[in-house]
């Protein structure tokens, strides 16, 4: 065998090997399309409204952390996805055309929200929420005279805060 020959034999292992790295690569950084369905807020303290949004990721984990970065999604809420579901390009093209139309997502404030948007407003439930509401109806005001004191910890003392009125 000439030195040529044997250099060319080489170069076509080489490339081989090189056509083999690429496609490992390809597959690693394939894009899938995901239905992602999380909680949106804006609409009361305590409410919120579900919301599909169609995403391009490489797996559902990464699907749900980018819609959790979207504007007007309960970014603190543990359950503020609610499921997400891969999907194929019609279905995807549909929610970006739903989306696109819907007056929700086209609103800046929540005077054009309100008076735009006809929305399915949903309440949480938690034991959270629940507790803090019953604390907020058991709360009696304090009084100063005929005034309502809003913090009457920073003006009287103990005593005066169990009577619920001060002399």
């Amino acid at each position: 065998m000439s030195q040529q020959q044997e250099h060319e034999k080489h170069f076509i292992k080489y490339k081989e090997i090189k056509q083999l790295y690429l496609t490992l690569l390809k597959r690693s950084d394939i894009m899938y399309m995901f239905e992602v369905c999380a909680k949106c807020g804006h609409v009361g303290k305590g409410n919120y409204v579900n919301k599909i949004f169609a995403i391009k990721a490489k797996s559902g984990k990464e699907a749900a952390y980018l819609a959790r970065s979207f504007p007007r999604v309960k970014h603190h809420h543990q359950d503020a996805i609610r499921y997400v579901k891969r999907i194929d390009k019609d279905r995807y093209d549909e929610i970006i055309s739903v989306n696109s139309s819907d007056l929700y997502f086209q609103c800046n404030n929540i005077q054009e929200q309100r008076a735009l948007c006809e929305l399915e407003i949903l309440e949480e439930v938690s034991e959270d929420n629940q507790f803090s509401r019953k604390k907020e109806q058991e709360h009696k005001p304090t009084f100063y005279g005929k005034y309502t004191l809003r913090n009457p910890k920073k003006y009287i003392n103990n005593y005066a805060i169990e009577k619920r009125y001060v002399i």
